[in-house]
């Protein structure tokens, strides 16, 4: 499993990015984006080569989705690969991993949010803050 902090991601984020994006993700600290394709390839027996040609994609970019190379995700790719190794779940390749205080804060807040349809309030200041932020941008 390969492990990429958001904070790594952030520093070495795309040059086109608004800062209004790159401040909201920063709010996740610690967090970690896992990359577990590699885990699924040694479970099945089979290489990055097996896959690409599976897949119908270029080793190339099986490698980059491995190694977390790039900036987004097709879609239709990632189809493919769950379809090639038999996945159901977008958990099973790639995952979220939240310090244990934050996933804590957000489980509060998303139940305070669906039980009231009221925004929680660092929410609230969050989004007031991005949208001073972002006509500061226009």
């Amino acid at each position: 499993m390969k492990k990429m902090k958001v904070q790594d991601l952030l520093e070495s984020g795309h040059s086109l990015m608004n800062n209004v994006v790159m401040n909201t993700a920063g709010l996740l600290g610690e967090a970690y984006f896992a990359i577990k394709i590699d885990d699924l390839l040694k479970e099945r027996g089979i290489t990055q080569k097996d896959l690409a040609q599976m897949t119908g994609m270029r080793v190339g970019t099986i490698s980059d989705l491995v190694n977390g190379k790039g900036i987004s995700i097709n879609k239709v790719q990632l189809f493919a690969i769950m379809a090639a190794l038999r996945v159901k779940s977008i958990d099973d390749l790639y995952e979220m991993k939240f310090p244990e205080d934050l996933e804590k804060t957000f489980d509060e807040e998303q139940s305070e949010w669906k039980s009231t349809k009221e925004m929680p309030l660092a929410v609230k200041e969050m989004y007031k803050k991005n949208v001073l932020k972002s006509s500061d941008l226009k």
